[in-house]
């Protein structure tokens, strides 16, 4: 299992709620959570055999765009 953090710009209740639409058909995520901030949201994902790059492109097809962030 992985974790994996998002940075997106996503303001709009409208759109937050087609986010969360598309991220429940990923497959192989097993648990998310999104945070809001002031300019955008954090999105959290807890996945098994899918890599970051899959779930940005899923999500980018679907009109977001997303940048992973990686701790330090």
């Amino acid at each position: 299992m992985e974790n994996f953090k998002f940075e997106a710009l996503v303001t709009e209740d409208s759109q937050l709620r087609k986010l969360e639409d598309c991220i429940k058909k990923i497959p192989n995520i097993s648990d998310w959570q999104i945070t809001k901030h002031l300019n955008g949201i954090l999105l959290s994902v807890k996945a098994a055999n899918i890599r970051a790059f899959d779930i940005v492109l899923t999500l980018q097809e679907e009109g977001f765009s997303l940048e992973r962030l990686y701790e330090e």
